[in-house]
């Protein structure tokens, strides 16, 4: 019982949190339940007939759960309906997998406990920066969302309903995507019944960061050999941030952990994914694979090129750099998924990436030779520091270190060369993080001389990191400005490090100096403040809320929504709120996160989304069947499938003669609702 202490300490805080946040209990054990009967359970029985040999307990446990993960979003693209049935049918043709196998490895207490406070750490920023301050349902007054939140979570909506996957305000246009983490949600809430914004805003984050911790702990025990590489490596993504001094860090640095892990759910899932590909690409470099293997590498490069564009393009990258001898199969193998996922996933789109070298700098550098190289060093500092242990202490370097390196190395080069309206070029560099995480972690442990040693690096990075919490620093009005601050916390760091006169103690100080990152934007950024936010009403989503009680899903509703309305993205074309409560489809609402937005900004090289819809007689027939409704206007709406109009009176009033055409069905606040109904067209 002993050794489950360290899991069942994670399982109580995270209960204890939830539970806290007044989330229902009965939610609590369907969801606990969910994860443990129909995705970790035929996960496991899935990875133990697929790999080689076992390793340990928490290896088949953790790399089964996300083979589960990826297995119940094939079944509910399939065959939906039989989501529940695919559990049993694994345990029926895997029965032989039932039996425990014999472990040559057991991780020691220590290990867990690191393993388990590092999860803590993350869960309890999570928390803070997001969790507290979004209820899954505004009740009592307006919450701001985040922008993303509700469109990420209406195409998990979305695909609860329908498939293939559409974009949840623009009816049936087709939205190539990497959607796998919101299969998961609308998987979720299909299973168990608990409502989707309280999986989105509650239950599923800290699940998956307490999974992504444990997955690269056993990653990188199993690549590096060395036990204690694992909670080495996953303090440096999950607990440390980058090297900078958190309250002047340029904005085009982006971030590894901090924001985008509670802001964009793939980067968390496409995380959990990530560790078992890197395993299994290593364990074919270095020829400890069977048949089967190949299988598994199959299943999870398409997992993880589902789960998020950008990983697949490091590893191969990595691939590369190990050299063809080792590396021919696994990059035909990846290579073939990443055609498919192409051709089938992405639609043959570039998602709004376009080639644009140094454009991650263009607002700061202003095309300055001088500026552009003074900005790539600082961000080699910032997103580099923590990578200091792949080549320190210097030692051979063989294919799996050339892998790893290569991914890394790719992730950071991909994210100043390329360039995508919403800065998703942040993304490649957090895709290849884990790599070099992995490495640098291997360098620390490889270096360890002796406890002193390590409490003086300890020491010497916790009060580094004090210190960056704390600082204060001018605002200059001069190109330097932003990266200036930089080097100097670089500078500051490098002495530190010298001053322990050891060279574990100077390398634990100099990996582990960013401490500050996430408990600054716990505290100074929790949900991004409101800088990109939508304001939603108690009204607003009761309206929606209904239309989902009292609607199917095959009925689509038309509204006057297409813009936020208020703050400072009032002209903004990304207002999500009425298909993310509703579950329904829109006809026509926002277009900013669409295919054809992010097309028409890649062209103009612009940032964020498209001011003014394409199509400027489909909106004016939308919108003129709400002001100036005529039989023939809503018969338009009618052989579109809409059965529903919402309208917000915020954003303009409809024509009373819509009352006489259309049935009104529920109103409140300034949100009214329209029944369409054959007699009415």
């Amino acid at each position: 019982m002993t050794r489950w202490l360290p899991a069942l300490t994670v399982t109580a805080a995270v209960t204890a949190l939830l539970i806290t946040l007044k989330t229902d209990i009965s939610d609590i054990a369907r969801y606990y339940a969910y994860l443990a009967l129909t995705v970790t359970a035929p996960g496991t029985l899935i990875y133990r007939a697929l790999r080689r040999a076992p390793h340990s307990l928490v290896e088949d446990l953790a790399f089964g759960t996300a083979i589960g993960l990826i297995a119940e979003t094939a079944v509910l693209a399939i065959a939906g309906d039989a989501l529940w049935a695919w559990p049993l049918l694994a345990g029926i043709l895997l029965r032989r997998q039932l039996k425990t196998p014999k472990y040559p490895t057991k991780p020691n207490m220590a290990w867990c406990w690191s393993v388990a406070a590092v999860a803590l750490g993350f869960v309890a920023y999570l928390a803070w920066a997001f969790l507290r301050v979004n209820p899954p349902v505004p009740a009592s007054a307006p919450v701001e969302y985040m922008i993303d939140q509700l469109n990420l979570l209406a195409v998990a909506a979305d695909l609860k309903h329908h498939f293939p996957l559409a974009v949840p305000e623009l009816g049936d246009e087709g939205l190539p995507y990497h959607w796998f983490a919101y299969a998961h949600l609308a998987a979720g809430s299909r299973l168990t019944g608990v409502d989707l914004p309280v999986l989105w805003f509650r239950l599923d984050l800290p699940a998956l960061a307490v999974l992504a911790v444990v997955l690269l702990a056993v990653a990188a025990w199993r690549v590096t050999g060395r036990a204690w590489a694992g909670p080495v490596a996953a303090a440096l993504m999950y607990t440390v941030g980058e090297t900078v001094l958190p309250a002047r860090a340029p904005a085009f640095f982006g971030a590894i952990t901090a924001y985008y892990s509670w802001s964009s759910r793939s980067v968390l899932y496409a995380s959990v994914l990530s560790m078992p590909l890197i395993t299994v690409l290593v364990q074919v470099l270095r020829r400890e694979h069977t048949t089967r293997t190949w299988a598994l590498l199959a299943v999870l490069a398409v997992g993880v090129a589902g789960a998020k564009s950008t990983v697949l393009p490091v590893a191969l990258a990595g691939l590369l750099c190990a050299g063809p001898r080792r590396a021919g199969r696994p990059l035909l193998v990846l290579l073939a998924v990443e055609a498919l996922a192409i051709g089938v996933l992405y639609g043959g789109e570039g998602g709004g990436l376009t080639w644009a070298p140094f454009g991650i700098m263009a607002d700061f550098a202003h095309g300055r030779p001088a500026v552009i190289v003074a900005g790539l060093g600082a961000y080699a500092i910032a997103m580099g520091t923590r990578l200091a242990g792949a080549v320190f202490p210097l030692r051979p370097w063989g294919p799996v270190e050339r892998f790893l390196a290569g991914a890394a190395l790719a992730g950071l080069a991909a994210a100043v060369l390329v360039w995508h309206n919403s800065w998703g070029q942040h993304f490649f560099a957090i895709a290849g993080f884990p790599f070099g995480a992995i490495l640098s972690a291997d360098g620390l442990v490889r270096a360890y001389t002796s406890r002193r040693a390590l409490l003086a690096g300890l020491t010497g990075a916790a009060a580094l990191s004090a210190f960056a919490f704390l600082a204060s620093v001018p605002h200059v009005r001069r190109p330097w400005d932003a990266v200036f601050p930089v080097y100097v916390f670089g500078a500051l760091v490098l002495v530190v490090a010298l001053a322990t006169r050891s060279r574990f103690a100077a390398l634990t100080v100099v990996l582990l100096a960013g401490g500050a990152g996430l408990p600054f934007d716990a505290v100074q950024h929790a949900n991004l403040g409101t800088a990109y936010h939508v304001r939603v009403t108690p009204e607003q989503a009761a309206g929606a809320r209904w239309l989902r009680e009292h609607s199917s899903p095959e009925e689509y509703v038309a509204t006057n929504v297409h813009r936020v309305g208020s703050g400072e993205q009032a002209r903004q074309s990304l207002a999500y709120w009425i298909s993310a409560y509703s579950e329904r489809r829109v006809l026509l609402g926002s277009w900013g996160y669409s295919p054809s937005s992010a097309a028409i900004q890649a062209a103009r090289r612009g940032v964020g989304p498209a001011p003014q819809y394409w199509d400027p007689a489909r909106l004016e027939a939308n919108d003129l069947a709400i002001y100036e409704p005529t039989p023939e206007r809503l018969r338009w709406l009618w052989d579109r499938k809409v059965r529903w109009i919402l309208v917000d009176r915020a954003q303009g009033r409809e024509s009373p003669r819509l009352a006489d055409q259309a049935e009104l069905a529920w109103s409140a606040g300034g949100i009214v609702i329209y029944r369409l109904s054959v007699r009415c067209t």
